[in-house]
C-alpha cells in the first residue's frame, strides 16, 4: 500500500507487476465459458485487481506531480497573512490558522493547477485517493479557503476547475468560526469572536 511518506515512482514500478497479473487473472476468468466460471472467484479476482489498479495509478499519478506545491504553499500563506493582519490583535492566535494543508489537498490542488481554467474529472482527482470519494470533499474544503473552484457537469462526470489563483477573502469570517468549533473554543470565545465577525461584516 502506498503512503505519503513513500517515493511514488519507486512505489509504481513495485506495484506494476502485481498488478498486471491480477489484470491478467481477471481477463482469464472473464475468458471462461459460463458454464465452467465460478462468479465469486470471479468477483474476488476483480476486488484483488480493482485494489492494485486503484494503488499503483494512485502511485502513477503522484509521481507526476511535484513533492511540494509552492503556489498551493503561498496561497495559504497569502491567506495566514490576511487573517494575520485583520484580526490578529482581536481574535487568538490559535483561531487564526489555515486548514485543509494536508498532502491530499496538495495534491489535488496540484492536479487542478496543471490545468488551470480547464475542468478535471472527480474520477481523475479520485485516483489521488485511490478512488475513494473523499477526493471530492477535499476539493470541495479547498474552495471553503476561497480558492476559485468551480463545479459542474461534463461528460456523465462531476468535474471541477480552477478558474483563477485569486483568493476570495470574504470566507475568512467562515474559516475562523470552522476554527473556533473544530477546536472547541469556548463558549465566551466564541460570543466574543462572532461580535468581532459581525462589526467587520458591517
Amino acid at each position: 500500500m502506498t503512503d505519503h511518506h513513500s517515493d511514488p515512482t519507486a512505489d509504481w514500478y513495485r506495484l506494476k507487476p502485481d498488478t498486471a497479473l491480477a489484470v491478467e487473472g481477471v481477463l482469464a476468468l472473464l475468458e471462461k465459458d459460463d458454464a465452467e466460471a465460478d462468479p465469486q472467484n470471479l468477483l474476488d479476482a476483480y476486488l484483488y485487481a480493482k485494489r492494485l489498479l486503484a494503488e499503483s495509478m494512485q502511485a502513477l499519478v503522484r509521481a507526476s506531480l511535484p513533492a511540494e506545491c509552492d503556489t498551493f504553499r503561498d496561497l495559504r500563506a497569502q491567506l495566514a497573512a490576511r487573517m494575520t493582519e485583520e484580526y490578529g490583535e482581536r481574535i487568538p492566535e490559535r483561531y487564526l490558522t489555515v486548514p485543509y494543508g494536508s498532502r491530499t489537498h496538495e495534491e489535488l490542488f496540484s492536479m487542478l493547477l496543471r490545468r488551470l481554467g480547464q475542468p478535471v474529472s472527480a474520477a481523475l482527482l479520485r485516483v489521488v485517493t485511490r478512488d475513494s470519494v473523499h477526493a471530492e470533499r477535499r476539493t470541495r474544503e479547498l474552495r471553503e479557503l476561497g480558492l476559485d473552484i468551480a463545479t459542474g457537469y461534463e461528460g456523465g462526470s462531476d468535474v471541477y476547475t480552477l478558474r483563477s489563483l485569486e483568493l476570495d477573502t470574504s470566507l475568512i469570517p467562515k474559516i475562523i468560526t470552522n476554527n473556533l468549533r473544530d477546536k472547541k473554543a469556548s463558549e465566551p470565545e466564541k460570543k466574543a469572536a462572532a461580535a468581532i465577525l459581525s462589526q467587520q461584516a458591517d
